[in-house]
């Protein structure tokens, strides 16, 4: 345990600290000389000032400076300008001596911005490494405790277990013994109590087989009596519409015959009329002729001649239709007579037909409603029967749950008493366990005490380092926007 601690606990120190390369080491040993001078080294076991000394911030964070090529350009400029008769010479030698000052102190400079930045990014990554490794301590630590807390739990509960078992060993015994016998009974009375219950179900099942057979024998000779009163209602319906197809067709052919009557009558003596007055007409105008003879006898004689024989067949004519009349009409009285006859025989088989009909289709009827009756009573049957069966079913199922809750009873009981016998026969076992649950105890309390440590270590480093860590995430967090800006611009422009 000493040894992990020793792993866990962070070490604060130069291993903590990554060096940070520059091309301020390019510069010459001289520079780095004075820069080193003007450069305050940073130590990680001292806790850093939040106040940042002068000389160590980056160059972006300071006043700005004016920089080399710029110093040198302003230089030779002014070697250029004071020009004098006679003392040019002097005077170049003398900005040149100037000219080299200055490039050194800016040389100079530069490498000590150079190791500032690099000092200032090392500290904040040292800082940042140093509180995750603390943490990672404390919660490695705080874990080992947490795992030791439940085996210590576990062993407890097992300790107490098997000292209440060996205690009771004798009651616990005889218990689980009863319980064990009890349960194996319970099991064999429900295996009986299931073979009883098949047995009812198989009896059952064939008497359903019985039913379904005697309700088939049934059934299909009350379908054959209703196929055959069907059939037989249907050739009744059929006769019927025979006979009265009959008697619609001597019912229309007696009103034919009144209308052929009616018209024929009326048509005979309409010929008679017309006879009478075709013969008055020209009776009346043979009168005329006589009673004022023309001056031209000749034409006279031609017309007298003409009106003579006209009135002769009119008269004839008036005969045959006067003739006509009575034996027109005896011919249509006869017709009709005849039709209604026909009439008359066509009528008598309906009222009899009516009768059979609907005797029949009253036997059909019948035949209809006993096929229907049987045919709901052998369903009831049978599902009556097949309630039964499912009803013995949901028994059985009932004491087979019934025997697998015993068998799974007389399982528990002689666990229960197997462990009995196995806690009792080795004492030297609870022993071992109260031994191990002791030193685990003694580690717990060196862990407790360690988890402590770590974690007034953590706050420590946290506290300390709070000041650099927050500098360095600023930094780097600011240099993530810059990228990100100028990326939009580039995007934005091009």
């Amino acid at each position: 345990m000493a040894d992990d601690r020793e792993m866990l606990t962070p070490k604060a120190g130069a291993d903590h600290i990554d060096t940070f390369e520059t091309k301020a080491d390019e510069t010459p040993a001289e520079s780095r000389d004075d820069a080193s001078e003007n450069t305050p080294v940073s130590n990680p076991d001292v806790e850093p000032n939040n106040e940042e000394p002068h000389g160590t911030l980056p160059a972006w964070l300071q006043p700005e400076r004016v920089q080399p090529e710029h110093a040198a350009h302003h230089g030779v400029r002014a070697d250029t300008v004071i020009r004098q008769g006679g003392t040019e010479g002097a005077q170049r030698e003398e900005s040149s001596g100037n000219a080299t000052d200055t490039a050194a102190a800016l040389a100079s400079a530069a490498s000590g911005a150079a190791q500032s930045i690099g000092s200032f990014f090392s500290e904040g990554a040292a800082a940042v490494r140093e509180m995750n490794a603390a943490r990672k301590a404390h919660a490695e630590a705080r874990e080992q405790l947490e795992t030791i807390e439940r085996t210590i739990a576990d062993e407890e509960a097992e300790l107490a277990h098997r000292r209440d078992v060996a205690v009771r060993f004798d009651a616990i015994i005889a218990e689980q013994t009863s319980r064990l016998a009890a349960a194996q009974e319970a099991e064999k009375t429900a295996q009986h109590e299931q073979e009883t219950i098949q047995a009812t179900i198989d009896s059952l099942k064939e008497e359903l087989e019985r039913i379904k057979a005697d309700d088939a024998q049934t059934e299909k000779r009350l379908k054959a009596t209703l196929d055959a009163a069907e059939a037989k209602e249907a050739s009744a319906r059929e006769a019927g519409q025979r006979l009265q197809r009959r008697l619609d067709d001597a019912e229309r052919n007696v009103k034919k015959c009144e209308e052929d009557r009616s018209r024929g009558i009326a048509a005979a003596q309409e010929a008679v009329e017309s006879a009478k007055a075709r013969l008055a007409t020209l009776r009346e105008e043979f009168t005329e002729v006589q009673r004022n003879p023309s001056a031209n006898s000749a034409a006279y004689s031609v017309r007298a001649t003409e009106l003579e024989a006209e009135i002769s067949d009119a008269t004839h004519e008036l005969k045959l239709a006067e003739q006509s009349l009575p034996t027109t009409t005896e011919e249509l009285e006869r017709a009709l007579n005849t039709a209604k006859a026909l009439l008359a025989e066509a009528k008598k088989p309906i009222d009899a037909a009516k009768q059979e009909f609907a005797a029949i289709r009253a036997a059909a009827d019948d035949a209809r409603d006993t096929y229907q009756e049987a045919k709901e009573a052998a369903a009831e049957r049978q599902r009556s029967a097949r309630d039964n069966i499912a009803e013995q079913e949901k028994a059985k199922r009932a004491q087979a749950e019934a025997e697998e809750a015993a068998r799974d009873e007389a399982a528990d009981a002689q666990s229960l008493i197997d462990e009995a016998n196995d806690i009792h026969a080795h004492p030297e076992v609870t022993e071992a366990i109260a031994g191990r649950l002791e030193a685990d105890r003694a580690e717990q309390q060196e862990l407790t005490a360690e988890v402590a440590q770590l974690a007034a270590a953590e706050q420590d480093v946290r506290d300390r380092t709070r000041g650099s860590r927050l500098r360095f995430v600023a930094v780097i967090a600011a240099i993530v926007v810059v990228i990100a800006l100028i990326a939009l611009a580039v995007a934005f422009l091009g």
